[in-house]
């Protein structure tokens, strides 16, 4: 028996690190039986927004993240379909995204009728690059997409740059930064507009929900009519005036929305206080890393907290190998986000429909094959380097950080133990 659990050693973690995700509690229960009582299980019933559960989580979480206006939808993807269409991006257009995030960046792209344009991330953080994105303009670029991954905030200052030099609007990704700051301005509130997430492991959870954000007028006033059947604020209410659909929060969604909000900042703090912990001495063992952060990032709220694993200090050993082990002991990690996006099945297989639309649209024009799309630092971040842990881990005291310490070391300690195991696994 080794000593490590992949070899039938004890575990190194007994009890679970962090807390339990949701945290939820009399708030909660308060607000959703007035809810309940009220007979007004929608915000269309309040004739005062004051009123309402979703006006109120609307207004605050608005406040929070330093914007004038929030627009609460059905979940993040829609949040993110409202946003483009607020802007005008329409059939034909193409919108620059990243390689590394979830699946729903790009699909959001494809349910408004425009081409997802993949680019690479900054190998330091894994967000989108930049440079890539520049490279990546072409005369159809309405839009770019830039993700808050994990919840660490954009170069928003170069994006900025490029989208005013070639006039194109910046339409954040803001599933995973709830609390997130960038030179002291939330995410959602830099740039055109962004989108947020509420589904159940973000780190403000209404179980689903989104809600879109913006400083400008006229984006809320169209973000607006899309997600109310093409209703215009002040208008009769059976006047509706472009084509659209009905993405609207219920009224339970608001009210438990308004109580995680209470606690945000709160686990916000906890989280960037255990991580500031771990990162520091995480520098004493040789293969690990922590992601970049840029001093511009001036609060963290971070959905997953994502590492680098170093495998030339650490006997070329396969990060997978490490992963393995890590799990072993029970400390759930994982990969995150970084798997490309263009290797799932829609784009490999093309799986566009019948019709093939929106690449065959008229209005574009031009070929693409997403078979033929390789980038190389979202593949060997993938492959050889990537290892994450949720946030609710870092919500614990910091004894726990110096267990997740213990058990880095502890592989460290037994790199022997790793290569006989990987060596007899095999390919």
């Amino acid at each position: 028996m080794g000593n490590l659990a992949l070899n039938g050693g004890s575990p190194a973690i007994a009890e679970p690190l962090g807390k339990s995700w949701p945290i939820f509690g009399d708030t909660e229960h308060a607000l959703l039986h007035g809810v309940l009582e009220s007979g007004i299980w929608w915000r269309g019933g309040h004739q005062d927004q004051d009123e309402s559960q979703v006006g109120r989580f609307e207004r605050d979480f608005a406040g929070f993240q330093d914007a004038k206006y929030g627009i609460a939808v059905a979940n993040g993807t829609v949040a993110l379909e409202a946003a483009l269409r607020a802007v005008g991006v329409e059939a034909g257009d193409e919108v620059i995204v990243p390689a590394v995030t979830f699946v729903a960046t790009a699909s959001a792209v494809l349910q408004v009728n425009a081409i997802p344009i993949f680019v690479d991330c900054d190998p330091r953080n894994y967000t989108i690059a930049p440079e890539a994105v520049a490279a990546a303009i072409t005369p159809k670029t309405r839009a770019v997409m830039p993700v808050d991954y994990g919840g660490m905030p954009c170069d928003m200052d170069a994006l900025q740059d490029i989208a005013t030099k070639h006039d194109i609007a910046i339409v954040s990704d803001c599933a995973h930064s709830h609390g997130s700051q960038w030179k002291g301005v939330g995410t959602g509130a830099i740039g055109d507009c962004g989108g947020f997430s509420f589904q159940m492991g973000k780190t403000l959870t209404t179980g689903e929900g989104g809600m879109v954000l913006t400083n400008k007028e006229e984006v809320a006033q169209h973000a607006s009519s899309f997600h109310n059947i093409g209703r215009y604020p002040g208008r009769p209410f059976y006047e509706h005036h472009i084509p659209s659909t009905n993405l609207r929060m219920t009224e339970w969604q608001g009210a438990v929305g308004n109580a995680q909000l209470a606690r945000l900042a709160a686990q916000t703090d906890t989280r960037e206080r255990n991580v500031a912990y771990l990162s520091e001495q995480l520098a004493q063992i040789d293969g690990f890393s922590p992601i970049y952060r840029d001093p511009r990032v001036t609060r963290w709220g971070f959905y997953f907290w994502h590492f680098k694993y170093h495998g030339a200090q650490f006997g070329d050993i396969a990060r997978d190998t490490v992963m393995a082990a890590l799990n072993a002991e029970e400390l759930r990690v994982h990969t995150g986000h970084t798997q490309p996006v263009y290797r799932n099945p829609i784009f490999q297989e093309m799986n566009f429909g019948r019709t093939g639309h929106p690449f065959t649209c008229s209005f574009y024009g031009k070929e693409i094959d997403y078979r033929k799309v390789y980038l190389p630092e979202t593949e060997r971040i993938y492959a050889e380097e990537a290892l994450c842990l949720p946030h609710a881990t870092f919500l614990g005291p910091q004894s726990d950080m110096d267990r997740i310490l213990d058990i880095l070391q502890k592989l460290a300690d037994n790199q022997d133990e790793l290569r006989a195991w990987e060596e007899k696994k095999g390919p």
